[in-house]
């Protein structure tokens, strides 16, 4: 009986020494650390009326690189917004309310009207990084469409960068806009502003036309503070042409492969259905989202079905026949040395890898290429850039073929896998899928 009663108390001491035994906490990574930090910024106390505080604020420092455009909107972006109205901030360690500001001055509502703030304190502004959200900026005069886009990237990557932003997807802000009845060319109103601020968590909603206008563009922005609703600023820049171009904002990203997202991952893709022309006579090819079709765990991937023609047609007489997938986003591939992918086909294909690249020396587009042996089952290839080879250009002036061996991922202008008559049999059919690519 003793003894029971022995191993029944050494029982319950042991379930109170575990139930009091702390629990480790999980650490929390440097990257949460610098993403949660807060920002602090120097101002003095200009005057004191109650629990109204005037101050004279330091602006952030200002970004490093200079003399570029999409850095002078930033700047604006930066100095226009790094306090908002509405909004509480830390003040030392006394929480204010602002409720105006005027230049280089903010009008800040302490809590309490027995705060210890006094004319000529030196004080610190504590500020957490604020969610902006983007609407996709529009070109409404100039033929070149993409340089919205390139420039709301460029213009992105900077705001991240200084450490004071985070930015939501554009393409979140356009399903909420659509949401509550918001067409892509609708004006932002106040109401639309909070409401759509409100679903995204976003404080400022940023929106912007170019115009080209004879050798410049000129870019307008507005920032909306979705607390009130109300322009926070409109900026408004103007920047040389060339400094727009398509060529100035190459894609650097690694490639979105995976086809599970069609809206992200189909950027700069060819997709559709193209009957004759390159294909030859009786010839197609569809390019298409398969959703039953996906390499190493995903659900779908990127299929093209293919019929060779029987002959050449007249407009593309010089030029083999083939089907084709093809990714045309201009790209910066400097940092990446190899592609890899998942492929397979309906039957035992032979492809050729395309990288077309612009030669800037020789002003052409090379072929650099190399056979693709395609299996019935998915397998993965992988192969670096260095192991292609270039297709030989002849020269306008001697007419002789030069040898080329400049490689410059910098410059590449398409990406494809061709199934063409080099390889296969007129008249071929079959289909072929494609997945999980990515640049190493």
């Amino acid at each position: 009986m003793k003894r029971r009663i022995f191993l029944a108390g050494m029982m319950i001491c042991s379930i109170l020494w575990v139930g009091c035994t702390p629990i480790p906490m999980k650490k929390e990574s440097d990257a949460e650390v610098v993403k949660r930090r807060p920002i602090s910024l120097p101002a003095e106390v200009l005057k004191v009326e109650g629990d109204l505080i005037i101050l004279g604020m330091e602006k952030p420092a200002p970004l490093k690189e200079k003399d570029k455009l999409a850095v002078s909107l930033a700047q604006g972006i930066i100095d226009s917004s790094y306090l908002l109205e509405g909004k509480e901030v830390l003040l030392n360690q006394t929480r204010v309310k602002v409720m105006r500001i005027v230049g280089n001055e903010a009008q800040v509502k302490a809590s309490e009207r027995n705060h210890p703030f006094r004319v000529r304190d030196r004080v610190s502004i504590t500020l957490q990084k604020k969610v902006m959200a983007l609407k996709d900026f529009e070109v409404v005069v100039g033929r070149n469409k993409d340089v919205a886009k390139y420039l709301q990237e460029d213009l992105t990557s900077l705001l991240v960068d200084s450490g004071q932003f985070n930015v939501v997807e554009r393409s979140k802000l356009g399903t909420i806009l659509e949401e509550i009845q918001l067409g892509q060319t609708g004006t932002i109103d106040p109401t639309t502003a909070q409401k759509a601020g409100k679903l995204l968590g976003a404080e400022i909603i940023l929106t912007g036309t170019l115009v080209a206008s004879g050798n410049e563009w000129i870019v307008n922005l507005r920032l909306v503070n979705t607390e009130t609703g109300l322009i926070i600023a409109a900026i408004h820049k103007t920047g040389p042409i060339h400094e727009l171009e398509t060529e100035a904002f190459r894609e650097s990203k690694n490639l979105g492969g995976s086809f599970e997202n069609e809206n992200l991952d189909l950027a700069g893709w060819m997709m559709g259905t193209m009957r004759e022309g390159r294909t030859g006579k009786g010839g197609f090819q569809r390019i298409y989202v398969d959703p039953y079709e996906g390499a190493n765990g995903t659900r779908q991937s990127l299929a093209m079905e293919f019929r060779l023609g029987t002959e050449r047609i007249r407009q593309h007489i010089n030029q083999e026949v083939q089907a084709q997938f093809r990714n045309h986003l201009k790209r910066d591939l400097g940092k990446y040395t190899g592609i890899k992918f998942f492929i397979k086909g309906s039957e035992n294909f032979t492809l050729r890898f395309h990288l077309t690249i612009m030669d800037k020396n020789l002003n052409e587009e090379i072929n650099w290429i190399r056979t693709v042996v395609i299996p019935t089952e998915w397998r993965e290839i992988r192969f670096p850039f260095a192991s292609l080879a270039a297709r030989g250009v002849k020269s306008p002036q001697s007419g002789r073929t030069q040898v080329v061996d400049n490689l410059d991922l910098r410059n590449v202008e398409k990406i494809e896998w061709l199934a063409g008559e080099r390889h296969m049999k007129l008249g071929s059919n079959g289909t072929i899928w494609l997945d999980e690519i990515s640049f190493y």
